[in-house]
């Protein structure tokens, strides 16, 4: 059976027991057949080098400031209709608008807020230059 090995991104098919350890000691590691008939095709860049896709994590959390946020909604023209819809929310919910100074960037309530004026999320609670 062939075992494939790699190295610096150089690939190598043996089939001898003790080449193979021979070459692991060198620093060889055994790796998964390529994706292409090594024979007819050549590899490509990124095949064999050890590359490893990894998921983009998410953005962290920031802060926007009440201010900020109630300011963008004056700007858009919605802050009758903002007022209206903090007088709507259950009171618990009405309290935290009430009395918090700032809220994280994905507050569900808060952008569901956003959402039911027909505003823009990412506009609204965009990057605060006062709390960074």
């Amino acid at each position: 059976m062939t075992t494939y090995l790699t190295l610096d991104c150089a690939l190598r098919a043996e089939t001898d027991p003790t080449a193979i350890a021979n070459l692991e000691r060198k620093g060889w590691v055994v790796t998964v057949p390529p994706s292409y008939d090594p024979a007819t095709e050549q590899a490509p860049v990124w095949e064999n080098c050890g590359w490893v896709v990894k998921p983009i994590p998410p953005p962290a959390p920031y802060r926007v400031s009440k201010d900020t946020i109630t300011t963008r909604v004056l700007n858009a023209g919605s802050l009758p209709d903002l007022m209206t819809l903090i007088a709507s929310l259950p009171s618990e919910q009405q309290f935290l608008w009430t009395n918090y100074a700032w809220f994280w960037n994905n507050n569900q309530t808060v952008l569901a807020m956003c959402a039911q004026l027909g505003l823009d999320p990412a506009i609204i609670l965009a990057p605060d230059p006062y709390l960074q």
